[in-house]
């Protein structure tokens, strides 16, 4: 009897956690990712009840954590499927918006640099919504138009056909065939980031619907930051971006030379800048990290950090960024210029920093070959 009513126990088990294990299967499927509340609410179990089960399928490796709590913020899992198909592919994807401009951005963080670079020709030879495809390494980054469904041209393989921004969220509209189609279906949805995938079988083709969080560009541009003994401004700038995991999410470092024959320098006079996509109410905390963390690092008495939103470059800073190039200029110039273009610059110790802190913004579409040659100027 005692053998029986333990098989009976290890039964009620087995049962318990098949039904977890088709549940997480089924809101992985449905909404790309799933939190422990998620699982409470569709099965009545108490959450410490949930919270065991998820946990042993994480130990599992049936199970993995896409997001980690983060303040009141709950994880979110994803059910993996153990076959031969890399279901992990996608890392990340995210949206940058500027309103003013019209325009958003939209980025893909891959596991492959091949698949970046089919999707940035296939995206961009496909047109609609898409007006610029361009790619770094396994990260993929699109300029978009908003609120327009545009002609996809025709045998196209994927195309975004339209990008809309409703309440806190942007809304993809997605076409694909064939591998392209595989991707939209099942590599996706495990990206971090995404808020909701909607997959819909049409005539000769699958539909998809992605949802991302409406999140803002910021460029942020140091410089001065070094000493001829101690220190590295391109350095510090990287570790100002990994210090901000958690609170953005992380788009790219750059270094950028300016004139190298100005008398303040230390070697050949280049600053840094990073690109960040940060939630609009969490922009005053990242000045205030970004102003708070350089002042505390900084090897110079003369660091200043400067901060550009928005997806589109002002005219006036890209006169001075050249001019910047081409010859000494002021602080005093810097200035006059971050007011005119819309620049937040900030002395952290010193005010000489500002001229390569504002100068560097206007670079962050600039390509490798315009980085570092200080006699290429911007158009």
């Amino acid at each position: 009897m005692k053998a029986e009513a333990g098989w009976g126990r290890l039964s009620k088990v087995l049962r318990r956690r098949a039904l977890c294990l088709g549940l997480v299967k089924e809101l992985t499927l449905r909404q790309g990712t799933f939190t422990i509340q998620d699982v409470v609410n569709e099965t009545g179990l108490p959450r410490t009840t949930v919270q065991d089960w998820i946990h042993r399928l994480v130990d599992e490796g049936f199970i993995r954590i896409i997001e980690e709590s983060v303040g009141r913020k709950p994880a979110r899992y994803a059910y993996v499927r153990d076959e031969a198909f890399p279901y992990l592919a996608c890392k990340r994807i995210f949206t940058a918006v500027d309103l003013d401009a019209g325009i958003a951005e939209i980025y893909h963080e891959c596991s492959s640099e091949g698949a970046v670079i089919f999707c940035a020709f296939e995206h961009f030879k496909a047109k609609g919504a898409i007006i610029e495809a361009r790619y770094e390494g396994k990260f993929l980054r699109e300029l978009t138009i908003l609120g327009r469904e545009r002609e996809v041209a025709s045998g196209a393989s994927m195309a975004v056909e339209r990008v809309d921004v409703v309440g806190d969220k942007v809304i993809q509209k997605i076409r694909a065939v064939g591998g392209p189609a595989h991707s939209l279906t099942e590599t996706m949805r495990f990206a971090r980031g995404l808020r909701e995938l909607k997959v819909k079988p049409m005539q000769g083709y699958v539909e998809g619907i992605v949802v991302t969080d409406m999140l803002e560009h910021v460029t942020i541009g140091v410089d001065d930051t070094d000493s001829p003994d101690s220190g590295a401004t391109w350095a510090l700038t990287l570790a100002l971006l990994n210090s901000l995991k958690g609170l953005v999410e992380e788009i790219s470092h750059k270094v950028v030379h300016l004139n190298p024959n100005v008398k303040y320098k230390t070697v050949g006079n280049a600053a840094s800048f990073i690109e960040v996509a940060v939630a609009p109410n969490k922009l005053n905390a990242l000045i205030s990290h970004s102003v708070n963390f350089l002042e505390k690092e900084t090897y110079s008495d003369n660091t200043a950090v400067a901060f550009l939103k928005g997806l589109t470059i002002p005219d006036p800073l890209k006169s001075f960024a050249n001019r910047a190039r081409r010859m000494e200029v002021t602080v005093s110039e810097a200035e006059r210029v971050a007011k005119k273009a819309g620049v937040s610059v900030y002395e952290v110790t010193g005010r000489r920093g500002m001229i390569g802190a504002v100068a560097s913004l206007a670079f962050f579409r600039a390509p490798p070959e315009v980085l570092v040659n200080s006699e290429a100027l911007l158009a």
